[in-house]
């Protein structure tokens, strides 16, 4: 049996605990040549790090013991100083220098800066992304972000770093304890904590990115050409408690697929998804990812190809839920792949914590938007996104002031402006205005 992940993770973590750091190995043995059905896995630090919703938070020293690139997702301390506390939010964003954050805060602006150590007099900014693991698309779409950042950085003077996480979860949690700027979630998410589903203290909408098409991989010899196949398959959904899980559970209930309908399911991280293909444990799962995606492109050796999720009942699914879209997968975007998919999914959604600079929010904004070519040239998963879709689709929070003079919403979006404090040692008056260059991107009426 390809066992759930919640047994194969206590496992591992007495492993751990007891013996140091472990490479991925078979309960029943390391050959997996020789192993049966019955030989799970046992959970590496990659599965860890997808699991903050299943398990009890790993400690610090654990972390040390797993793998240097974990991330510390333990609750923070926090003393809700005035320093830290910013018209009634906790803000102390992590990776960015104090005097970003603790001052006497003016709404916008940041403490006057001195004199760097190679002379620099002018003002600069920091940013920090939340995203997720750092073998994930969050991470990628991160680093590319602040790749861009970093190559106009003369025109707005904004550090950006992106930060490891352990997925959506764990960036909402993050959020609510005041330690994030701006963090990737999914339009869902977005959706969730505006209507009070899962409230998100603080969040604003900053723009959407790419889409997060829902895919199915089969093996070939299953006989799966569709959802309603599905019937008496083996399947793996994902970990009790995880956002695929509760995908897959609300596109089976559309299909009138109960669990008692299924051949088999299995509640495995999607870390091995490869294993169960390859290794003839499942005969499908499923990933709303942006594509091309290394974690499908790796099993299609294994005797399996992609097949969409389209459907009427999907097409139903999707109207009755404002934040899933119709989307279609292009032609030739995997081996083998010659006709395009029909399939739906989300956006994957920048959001930004209100007390976070409407500066480097602005500028991030408007880099990101302004340089759409770039990123599709970067990463593939952008080919399908328009200019227009990252202002219009998956934006159901109010955006960030930052944001939203960008955007231009409404007449006074930009009102900011004229409170900001330039934050520059060469500046006789700490009240000079900066005046942004505007872009007419929203015609306002």
């Amino acid at each position: 049996m390809f066992w759930p992940f919640k047994n194969s993770l206590l496992a591992s973590v007495i492993v751990l605990v007891c013996a140091g750091p472990v490479s991925l190995a078979y309960a029943q043995g390391d050959n997996p040549a020789a192993s049966s059905p019955a030989m799970a896995p046992l959970a590496n630090s990659a599965a860890i790090e997808e699991a903050s919703d299943l398990s009890p938070r790993l400690s610090t020293q654990q972390v040390v013991k797993t793998n240097i690139d974990q991330f510390d997702d333990q609750l923070l301390q926090t003393t809700r100083d005035k320093s830290e506390m910013i018209n009634g939010l906790i803000y102390k964003p992590d990776a960015i220098p104090l005097s970003q954050y603790r001052q006497d805060y003016m709404g916008v602006g940041g403490v006057t800066q001195q004199i760097s150590e190679d002379g620099d007099k002018l003002p600069s900014y920091y940013i920090a992304i939340y995203s997720g693991s750092t073998s994930g698309v969050y991470f990628q779409v991160a680093a590319k972000i602040c790749e861009l950042m970093r190559q106009t950085y003369a025109e707005h003077r904004v550090h950006c770093v992106p930060l490891r996480s352990q997925g959506v979860g764990s960036n909402i949690e993050l959020m609510k304890e005041g330690r994030v700027q701006v963090a990737i979630v999914q339009s869902n998410t977005n959706w969730e904590a505006q209507n009070g589903v899962n409230p998100i203290p603080g969040a604003r909408s900053v723009m959407s990115l790419h889409d997060e098409m829902g895919l199915l991989v089969v093996r070939k010899d299953a006989g799966i050409h569709s959802i309603a196949d599905l019937r008496n398959k083996r399947i793996n959904i994902g970990p009790e408690g995880s956002a695929s899980r509760a995908l897959w559970l609300q596109l089976l209930k559309q299909y009138n697929i109960g669990e008692k309908d299924l051949g088999q399911i299995y509640g495995v991280a999607q870390d091995y998804n490869g294993i169960g293909i390859c290794g003839k444990y499942i005969d499908a799962f499923g990933l709303w990812i942006g594509h091309p995606a290394p974690p499908i492109q790796d099993t299609l050796g294994c005797n399996a190809t992609v097949v969409g999720m389209g459907g009427a009942p999907t097409e139903e699914l999707v109207r009755q839920n404002s934040y899933f879209f119709n989307q279609v997968l292009p032609a030739n975007t995997y081996e083998g792949q010659d006709k395009p998919i029909k399939s739906f999914g989300f956006k994957a959604s920048l959001i930004a914590y209100e007390p976070a600079n409407p500066y480097v929010i602005y500028w991030l904004t408007r880099i990101v938007h302004e340089h759409l070519d770039d990123l599709r040239k970067m990463m593939p998963m952008f080919s399908s996104v328009t200019a227009d879709d990252m202002f219009t689709k998956g934006n159901f929070l109010p955006f960030h002031k930052g944001a939203a003079c960008y955007w231009e919403t409404d007449k006074h979006a930009c009102d900011w402006q004229t409170k900001y404090v330039l934050r520059n040692a060469q500046a006789a008056n700490e009240n000079n205005i900066i005046n942004l260059p505007q872009r007419k991107y929203h015609q306002i009426n």
